[in-house]
Parts: structure tokens; C-alpha cells; sequence
């Protein structure tokens, strides 16, 4: 039996696929939002679609921009971990251990790249998460994403954050049953899709295939092996809320004024022939050189649609609407590189003070996904991997800066706080981004003493 579940073959949850009375209102609905999100994310932002005949409205998709470039700031650089152990000698060697595996794991599953795409997904759904489990074909964790809109998760009913089930619904053929469980595969055609169903508690794994109970056994990990990405919840809710919610209405609005000022620029270069007491247009071009022949008493002129400053009237409100959207996005057009004018250092640092703020707010979050996820790694590689952290499991994430800093300036204020007593060598190394603080201490010591 693997002790993993299938990977990247995660669908959609369809009801059919879901036993009955697993699904609430309150999950049915968030999937609807997950769907609305995802698509107003990948351009899908006009409520109606252009008329025939019409042009197509413009999208400018700013919601993309400002949430990648809010989880670019929140992972400009890969985090590294420190392991919270006493004094003692050895539970100083295992925490040296573990940290440095926890390294090699973020390296070898490639993590970096998974938590910037997950800090993009949390935004733009709510949620994200991740499934932390043993591969026993490899000898190694695992750690996949998991689409948010095939979980239910059940809690504590005083406490959100504490969970007691986790069930995830997703469709695999016949083949991929049998091959991810191979007991149970026996039967079913190759080709048919059918529902799987899981429900992970702390002590029961049970597995559900086309409705059929195939497994019901104790829970090889002992905790349940999702990591949920809740961006931004309220303090009595389990899910988040997507960055999107604040930025649909003006995004709207800007497409349909740039789309608006757009027609009118186009217009304005094939300028409309207007003709008063005319029956007809027979004979009427419109080009360079041309020459009309209208009756007494009628007219021709050409409509300017510029006249008397309608353009600037349009862009005036655009630029309103430029400057309500990096406001509610905490997203100042500084984080882009171009502040529009010469400020100094500290001006500068002001004026990105909102970002800095809501990177901080995110990271908060990032801190408990960390250290859940690590205590899930550090556990298999003890279990299962025969490797000895001493039941250590506590670790803090160590950030890289937000903005770009002037490495001499950190390097002579860690010089400072080592001198006067206030931080330790290995911390000061460590916030440095140093990832084996105590590996290099010892070489420097050993260094000190081959030249004395």
C-alpha cells in the first residue's frame, strides 16, 4: 500500500463525487467563489460578452500584475529555518541535522518554487494547500499542491484552526486506481473515470472509490497530512478570503473606461461625416481630396470627438481609477520601480510602507504553514526515514528583507549587536542567511587554530 495519495490529477469536485452529507452550503458556495476568482484572475472581468458585430472590450488585467508582484515581495529570495533546541550538546547536533535537511528537502521538491505559486493561489482564491506525505519508492517526503476546491475540512467547534477531518474528492481512471492502489484496482475499466474520495483523521485513513469502502485503516502518519494556506481569514473562520474581493469593481470600471476612451481615439482617427438636410449619402466619401456636391441649404462637417477636452475628461477619471486600485491593492506604484518623481532614501521607504505592511501581514501566515509543514518533515524523515532529530520539531522561518538592503549596513549592524553582547554569533549568521550557522563556526574556529 503506498502511503501517498495520486498527484497531479486533481479535477474538479462534481457532486456525484461526494457521499452524501459531506458537502454544506458554505462549501458549495466556495467553490463557486474559487471558480469565479480563478477566472476573473486569468482575464474573464466583462459580466457580459461584446455584442456581434462589435469589437472586442479590452482587458487590462492589473489584478494578475498586483498579485504577483504582492507574493514576488513576500518570497524575493528562498527562506531558510532554524531549529528551536536547548542547551545541551546534542540537542544542538540534531537541531544542526535537521535544519540542514529541512534545506536539502526545500532544494530537492523544489519548495521555493511551489510556495511562490501557492502565495499566488491563496490570493487569488483565499486558499491554498499542500499535501505532506512519505514516498516510499523514493525514500523521501513529498510535498504537492492540492486544489483547494477538492477539500472539506471538518474542525474543532470552539476552534477553527484546530482540525479533526480532512476529506478530499478528485476522479481517476481505472488505471491510475491501479496503480496508486494497487489492492483495489482490480476490476475497474482503464479508461473509466471514477470517483476517489479520502478522509484523513489523526488516527483513521479511510478511501472511498466509486462510493465502495476500500480502505479503512489507523492513520500511518498519526496527524492529517494537509497544510491549508488561509490568506487573510476572519478570526472565527477556517478558509480566507481572495485578494480579489477589494479589486473586481474597480478593475471593471478601468476596462470599461479604457475601452471607452480606446473607441473614441479610434473614432476620432476615421472622423464621422455629419449631413444636415441631406435624403441620401449616395456620392458621399469620405478621404483626402474629396469634394461634396449638396443641395442649397444643407451642410457637411466632420464630428470631432475630441473637442472640447472630452479625451482629457476620460483620462482625468482613468488616472482616479489607476490611483483607487494601487491603494486598495497596498500596492504603490513605487513597488514597480517608477515613484513619478526624485525621492530620497527614506521618502522612498514611506511611500512602499503599505506593501511592506501587507507582506508582513501575509507572512504571519507563511510563519504557521512553515512550521506546520517542517514538524510534518522532520516526523517522516524520523518514522520513516530512520534519521534521529531527537523529537525536535519546532523551527522559525528567517525572512530575507523585503526591500533590497545595503549589505554592509546589515553586516556592520550584526558586527555591532554581536560586540555589545546583545546578539549571539550564530543568530547574527543566521539572519545574515547563513544556513549552516554552526558548520561555519566550527570551520572558523578550526581556521583560528591551524594558524595559531
Amino acid at each position: 500500500m503506498l502511503l501517498h495519495g495520486p498527484w497531479n490529477t486533481w479535477a474538479a469536485p462534481e457532486r456525484a463525487a461526494w457521499p452524501e452529507g459531506t458537502l454544506t452550503g458554505a462549501d458549495e458556495a466556495r467553490f463557486a467563489d474559487y471558480a469565479d476568482n480563478l477566472a476573473f484572475f486569468e482575464g474573464e472581468q466583462w459580466p457580459e460578452r461584446a455584442r456581434r458585430g462589435e469589437p472586442e472590450p479590452l482587458v487590462f488585467n492589473y489584478a494578475r500584475a498586483l498579485l504577483r508582484k504582492t507574493a514576488s515581495y513576500v518570497f524575493p529570495a528562498p527562506v531558510t529555518f532554524t531549529v528551536a533546541a536547548g542547551d545541551d550538546h546534542a540537542a544542538r547536533e540534531a537541531a544542526n541535522q535537521a535544519e540542514r535537511r529541512l534545506t536539502e528537502l526545500r532544494d530537492a521538491l523544489d519548495l521555493v518554487r511551489l510556495d511562490l505559486a501557492l502565495c499566488v493561489d491563496s490570493a487569488v482564491l483565499g486558499d491554498a494547500a499542500m499535501k505532506v506525505t512519505w514516498d516510499h519508492a523514493r525514500a523521501s517526503p513529498r510535498v504537492v499542491a492540492v486544489d483547494p476546491g477538492t477539500l472539506v475540512a471538518r474542525w474543532a467547534p470552539d476552534d477553527p484552526r484546530a482540525l479533526d477531518e480532512v476529506i478530499q474528492g478528485y476522479g481517476l481512471t481505472g488505471a491510475q486506481v491501479a496503480r496508486t492502489f494497487p489492492e483495489t484496482g482490480v476490476g475497474l475499466e482503464p479508461d473509466r473515470p471514477y470517483p476517489v474520495v479520502e478522509r484523513w483523521a489523526a488516527d483513521r485513513w479511510r478511501v472511498l472509490i466509486a462510493g465502495q469502502l476500500v480502505h479503512d485503516v489507523p492513520n500511518p502518519y498519526g496527524w492529517i497530512p494537509y497544510v491549508i494556506v488561509a490568506n487573510d481569514p476572519r478570526p472565527t473562520s477556517f478558509w480566507g478570503t481572495s485578494d480579489l474581493t477589494d479589486l473586481m469593481d474597480v478593475c471593471r470600471e478601468l476596462n470599461r473606461r479604457m475601452t471607452v476612451l480606446a473607441r473614441v481615439l479610434e473614432l476620432s482617427g476615421a472622423p464621422i461625416a455629419v449631413l444636415e438636410n441631406v435624403d441620401g449619402s449616395d456620392g458621399i466619401r469620405v478621404g483626402p481630396g474629396a469634394k461634396w456636391e449638396l443641395p442649397e441649404g444643407s451642410r457637411a462637417y466632420l464630428l470631432d470627438l475630441l473637442q472640447g477636452g472630452g479625451a482629457e475628461t476620460h483620462i482625468r477619471y482613468i488616472d482616479l481609477l489607476y490611483r483607487t486600485l494601487h491603494d486598495l491593492s497596498e500596492t504603490p506604484r513605487t513597488a514597480f520601480g517608477d515613484s513619478g518623481r526624485d525621492l530620497s532614501g527614506a521618502a522612498l521607504e514611506v511611500e512602499i510602507q503599505p506593501l511592506v505592511q501587507k507582506v508582513g501581514r501575509k507572512r504571519r501566515t507563511w510563519d504557521g504553514v512553515f512550521a506546520a509543514r517542517n514538524a510534518m518533515l522532520l516526523d517522516l524523515l524520523e518514522h520513516f526515514g530512520g534519521e534521529d532529530f531527537l523529537g525536535l520539531r519546532q523551527t522559525s522561518t528567517i525572512w530575507p528583507p523585503v526591500l533590497p538592503g545595503d549589505v554592509d549596513s546589515a553586516v556592520r549592524n550584526a558586527v555591532a549587536l554581536v560586540g555589545s553582547g546583545i546578539r549571539s554569533r550564530r543568530t547574527a549568521m543566521a539572519a545574515l542567511g547563513e544556513s549552516d550557522p554552526d558548520a561555519e563556526l566550527a570551520r572558523i574556529a578550526e581556521e583560528a587554530g591551524s594558524m595559531g
